[in-house]
């Protein structure tokens, strides 16, 4: 990924039988009712799946640190 995430949330309208979709940095979508909803189910199924990434990711790095620390302080008690 070479850009960084969008943080702010995209408005979301319903217009003459059409689902809206105005994000961010002019990003502009229209969909069908049926396509939002499936749209809509894929969302929440990967942004539940990157938050759990993400929480493994914090707790990889978390880990990671205290191993390194725990190492070192096995070190210096070998000396």
């Amino acid at each position: 990924m070479s850009r960084q995430p969008e943080q702010l949330p995209a408005d979301v309208t319903a217009e003459q039988g059409e689902v809206m979709i105005d994000g961010p940095s002019g990003y502009v979508v229209s969909l069908t009712p049926e396509a939002a909803l499936h749209t809509a189910r894929s969302l929440r199924a990967a942004a539940r799946e990157a938050e759990q990434q993400r929480s493994e990711a914090s707790a990889s790095a978390e880990g990671d640190a205290f191993d390194s620390g725990s190492a070192a302080e096995a070190h210096n008690r070998a000396e």
